[in-house]
């Protein structure tokens, strides 16, 4: 599981071989096998023993701002990395190779698009024609994506971008159209996000960024060597990437959380334009993530939770850039889930 601490004053130390969360007059064990990643965010202390502990037990500790972004971490010793991988990585992201691979990332993160509005006009009978046109046209992206060209890396990185963004546009303006009159919003908005929606959609994809940048790693991939993100100095590029087939996890969980009514006005803080997860809200969007990541799905003709796909994908990539043999195009996120 993940452990998320996200009350101000919380105190995490270590008691009896187990992780021991204190705040005011309750304190809280548990055992650091059921742990996978100790994610902390606003006020909160940790002793050096309680993250020895993580150390020894593979337990990378995140720690989190208030948008649920990853600003730093600590992590153990026995990672996957190796010399090869990063020096075929460097060598990928400036050739045709690392084109293809962010190309069909980028791909099968439209399809999940389009699988995932076609379920939710599935579930709307009588209201078809407001997801019609939306998926018409990122299948219409998707297919412009495929097609064969001779362009130079960037001009086809600048298409792909816009392809990207297109689709973007009219899949999140039909999202919009499903909610609740009050929760409608007009475009993605990141930093900081101006409606509730935004706001509870970009703290799923900071525990995503998480949950990426973890199984780069673990797989011996440098987060910061990317394919289509390559210019962002100093910025995560992989991850960036590597997220793309992923971000549907969060899509769905906002949605579910809105259309299903558990979203209320008093889990958001507004300012200046500004909307943001309060202490509220935190908990009940860390929870419905997390169970969602938890569920089973049908992977690769295996039963796999949805949060270990992610190391199954990454290590698959490593191991395409070790390959000797010509890259074929790939599927990823081959899920029967919808």
């Amino acid at each position: 599981m993940q452990l998320v601490i996200n009350t101000p004053g919380t105190f995490i130390t270590q008691k009896n071989e187990c992780f021991c969360l204190k705040q005011k007059e309750k304190s809280f064990e548990i055992s650091p096998i059921k742990v996978e990643s100790l994610i902390i965010s606003n006020q909160a202390m940790i002793t050096s023993q309680a993250i020895v502990m993580a150390l020894e037990h593979n337990i990378d500790v995140v720690f989190m701002n208030s948008y649920g972004d990853p600003i730093g971490r600590v992590w153990f010793s026995k990672m996957g990395s190796t010399a090869l991988i990063r020096r075929r990585q460097l060598e990928a992201m400036d050739s045709p190779l690392g084109m293809k691979l962010v190309t069909d990332m980028v791909t099968g993160k439209l399809d999940n698009q389009i699988k995932f509005l076609k379920k939710l006009m599935h579930a709307r009978p009588g209201r078809e024609d407001n997801f019609i046109t939306p998926i018409e046209r990122i299948e219409k992206a998707k297919t412009d994506l495929a097609a064969e060209s001779s362009e130079d890396l960037e001009s086809a990185r600048n298409r792909l971008m816009g392809l990207e963004g297109t689709a973007g546009r009219n899949y999140f303006q039909c999202l919009s159209d499903i909610l609740p009159e009050k929760y409608r919003f007009d475009g993605r908005s990141r930093r900081p996000a101006k409606d509730p929606f935004n706001a509870c959609l970009n703290y799923c994809y900071g525990i995503l960024y998480s949950l990426v940048e973890k199984a780069c790693i673990l797989s011996g991939l440098d987060p910061y060597i990317g394919f289509l993100h390559t210019d962002n100095y100093n910025k995560k590029s992989l991850v960036f990437d590597l997220i793309e087939p992923f971000r549907v996890y969060g899509d769905q969980t906002t949605i579910y959380l809105f259309t299903g009514k558990k979203m209320k006005d008093e889990y958001f803080d507004r300012s200046d334009q500004a909307v943001t997860l309060n202490q509220k809200g935190k908990p009940v969007v860390v929870e419905a993530m997390n169970r969602h990541l938890d569920e089973t799905v049908r992977y690769r003709r295996k039963n796999v939770k949805r949060r270990h796909i992610l190391q199954h994908e990454a290590h698959r990539m490593a191991n395409i850039l070790l390959a000797e043999t010509e890259y074929k195009q790939s599927d990823w996120l081959e899920i029967k889930e919808f």
